[in-house]
């Protein structure tokens, strides 16, 4: 239902419920107003009526009392002439228009009669007359005589004591009820009931309804056994139908009101709602996105006003969605698509049915890092807003470039053939291969490009970026410049991504496993202690390796959570051996990312403290290239485990990046010799060159050198031969549970050790290690 109609009809409804209560108030008053006027004629009528009686009687009583008063009359009665009583009788009644006139003896005994069917001698009810008059009772009394009904009054004949009564009344007719009526405007009629029925309503007034009918009975004192009634009535049909006229004169006032009113109202709810019905209009354009609609609306009232806000907000939502809009898929620095851009036009592009490939490049900028912190942000801006610049400009159709990070481009292209995608990421890093010039100072810069092509019906967007976000890890791992990743999607990569997901629930339920590989002393061939190794009781995939998980753990930072449950369950396995009375040394791996971690030491500390292991037999191993990214922060964190007296293993001594001055400054107790230096010992002088000047040079630096990977009794004997200290292989022993682990010592002559009791709290090391690093 529109506005419009909504408008019209509660005006009528209104309008509606106003007249129908006006029009109901008016009908119940007018109803009363007939009722109550009926109520009134009939009291008039009764009042009527008995006054009737009452100057009837007057009327009577002194005819009867001029006739008992006649010298002559009290004569005849004396002498009993009858004829001439009957005479007197009859002209008496008639002055006055009497219908009965009966002379009677003192004991009710007919004398005389005129009008009357008794007969001399009949007996008449003088005495209930005589009582009335002796009470002193003003209604009426009336008789039936041969079926007529008569007012009648009794008078004594005196001479001078009571002689006779003279009786004489009115007869109540129709005549007589007519000129009531006429008087009235009442319906009158008379009736006679027997005296049982009619017992209990002698002089009463009462009103009776019918279905539309108001009747009242007046009771008339009757003097026999008969009771006669007079019943006024009046139509109440009659008496509304004024009231009725005037209701139906304003029924159809109202309905002429009513049609004149429901135009007046869908007139004015049209002129309301049309310019309404305009601007909603404008709104539906301005929400599908349209903002240049013209709003017609020329008014100077509200609606007016309302048009006049309604173009302001077209105008500043114009201006805010094309803000959200640059914000949502533009990069405000490069003016760039960002990655949500660059996502959905790639996936337009790989949903083009068109279908020839794709490549997908993703670019990092090389050290650019270091441009930030040396030159400062205004310059690394320049770089990357130059870097921009150049990308767009590379001469390849259909290409499109994006910000995806700080220093991380990404762009896409069509191309002929799958054989141009190299050809293609050759070009982009031409593109970057100039200087930049920026404040008159040129900057080089250099990239690594991550490459990846598919067809459109083999690959999704997502999977395309993904793919070139590997090759790009790849490329920067390789230290090349460019890679390329063959492949649309790696069901092998896809695995790990799912085992990676797992890991949270692995820790949360305890899924891990702690290895343990046995630490040989090569002089004495005691156990020197053990190498703690991850493994992974996988609920469906059985027991995985680290090399299955760890990567991408790394990747994901979530390697610090493995790393702290390692620490916390080896810790307190170390210190159950220790309390056993049987310590065993043992090495834990941290990775780079762990050493990063400012937490780290207060960590261990904890982990210490709450089970009570000496720091000395805890031993963390961290490989050379943990301490490429930021060596000052490593040492930090490296001096402040120092402090705690755990002691610190550099592993695959040989294949990292490090300088001889920051081995130098590391505080390591160790070095372990990497396994691929240590199985070309039988095979290769140079590797052998390697190994002696690596255990040289260990010792030469105060620290111990442990060689891993042995797995033959003649790397064995010439590592003895070089002065090694600590074996670790296959020789000796594999990777093995906790419980074949208790096995395999009983029995063997572990290497003594002084463990020193735990003398810090972690309150104390926090402090310590705040002064160390900072």
């Amino acid at each position: 239902m529109s506005l419009r109609t909504r408008i019209a009809l509660t005006f009528m409804l209104l309008l509606t419920a106003v007249l129908g209560a006006a029009l109901g108030a008016v009908s119940v008053a007018n109803r009363g107003n007939a009722e109550r006027d009926v109520e009134r004629q009939l009291e008039f009528g009764a009042q009527t009526f008995s006054g009737l009686l009452k100057s009837n009687r007057q009327l009577l009583t002194q005819a009867a009392q001029a006739v008992a008063d006649d010298y002559g009359f009290r004569g005849a009665v004396a002498e009993r002439d009858t004829d001439t009583l009957v005479s007197v009788l009859e002209n008496g009644g008639s002055r006055v228009g009497a219908a009965m006139v009966v002379l009677t003896s003192l004991d009710g005994r007919v004398i005389a009669a005129s009008g009357s069917h008794l007969i001399t001698g009949a007996q008449f009810p003088i005495a209930a007359l005589q009582r009335n008059g002796a009470a002193g009772d003003s209604t009426a009394n009336v008789m039936v005589d041969n079926g007529k009904i008569y007012q009648v009054v009794a008078v004594p004949v005196k001479s001078p004591l009571p002689v006779a009564w003279i009786t004489m009344g009115f007869e109540l007719d129709a005549r007589a009820a007519q000129s009531i009526a006429t008087i009235t405007g009442l319906g009158v009629a008379l009736s006679v009931h027997s005296a049982q029925v009619s017992r209990g309503l002698r002089n009463t007034v009462g009103d009776l309804r019918g279905n539309d009918i108001v009747t009242r009975q007046i009771a008339l004192e009757s003097l026999d056994k008969t009771q006669v009634y007079a019943t006024l009535s009046r139509s109440l049909a009659e008496a509304r139908a004024p009231f009725e006229r005037l209701t139906s004169t304003l029924f159809r006032i109202a309905g002429v009101s009513l049609i004149g009113f429901g135009w007046a109202a869908f007139w004015i709810a049209r002129n309301i709602t049309r310019p309404l019905r305009d601007l909603t209009q404008s709104v539906d354009q301005i929400r599908e996105g349209s903002y240049d609609v013209e709003l017609t609306v020329q008014r100077r009232d509200e609606l007016g006003v309302l048009a006049e806000g309604l173009q302001l907000m077209q105008s500043a939502v114009k201006s805010r969605d094309q803000s959200i809009r640059r914000l949502a898929y533009e990069d405000t620095l490069t003016g760039l698509q960002n990655r949500t851009a660059f996502s959905a036009n790639l996936t337009q592009a790989v949903n083009d049915p068109r279908g020839s490939p794709i490549g997908v490049a993703v670019i990092n900028l090389n050290r650019f890092r270091r441009i930030n912190e040396y030159l400062g942000y205004s310059v690394g801006d320049g770089v990357l807003t130059k870097t921009a610049e150049r990308l767009a400009t590379v001469p390849s159709a259909g290409t499109a470039v994006a910000r995806l990070a700080a220093d991380q481009f990404a762009a896409f292209t069509r191309l002929a053939n799958s054989e141009d995608l190299l050809a293609w990421g050759a070009s982009l890093l031409a593109a970057l291969s100039e200087p930049v010039v920026i404040e008159a100072q040129p900057i080089d810069i250099s990239a690594t490009v991550g490459l990846a092509a598919a067809h459109t019906d083999t690959v999704s967007a997502d999977d395309l970026l993904r793919c070139a976000e590997l090759a790009l890890e790849h490329a920067r791992r390789d230290k090349r410049p460019l890679a390329i990743y063959e492949e649309a999607l790696n069901p092998a990569a896809r695995d790990q991504l799912s085992l990676l997901g797992e890991l949270r629930h692995a820790i949360e339920h305890n899924e891990f496993r702690l290895f343990f590989q046995p630490k040989i002393e090569m002089t004495t061939n005691n156990i020197a202690g053990a190498e703690v190794l991850l493994r992974w009781q996988h609920p469906t995939r059985g027991l995985l390796s680290p090399a299955a998980f760890v990567p991408f753990a790394e990747q994901t930072g979530f390697i610090r959570r493995l790393t702290r449950w390692t620490l916390d369950h080896a810790i307190a396995q170390a210190a159950e051996w220790h309390c056993a009375g049987k310590p065993l040394p043992l090495a834990v791996n941290i990775s780079a990312d762990d050493v990063s971690d400012p937490r780290l030491d207060t960590r261990v500390a904890g982990l210490l403290t709450r089970h009570q292991l000496p720091p000395s037999l805890l031993t963390l191993e961290l490989t050379e290239s943990g301490f490429i990214d930021d060596p000052k922060r490593a040492l930090s964190m490296l001096d402040a485990l120092a402090v705690l007296g755990v002691n610190i293993s550099i592993d695959d001594f040989g294949t990292g990046y490090s300088s001889l001055s920051l081995l130098a400054r590391m505080p390591a107790h160790e070095v372990k010799i990497d396994r691929s230096f240590v199985q070309g010992l039988e095979t290769d002088a140079e590797y052998a060159a390697i190994v002696r000047s690596a255990i040289e040079m260990g010792h030469s630096l105060g620290l111990k050198v442990v060689a891993e990977g042995i797995e033959t009794e003649v790397a064995a004997q010439r590592l003895r031969a070089l002065g090694c200290d600590i074996a670790q292989g296959y020789l000796y022993a594999k990777p093995m549970p906790l419980e074949q682990l208790q096995t395999w010592l009983e029995g063997r002559v572990r290497v003594p050790v002084i463990a020193l009791p735990i003398d810090f709290n972690v309150e104390d090391v926090t402090d310590t290690i705040s002064l160390a690093t900072y």
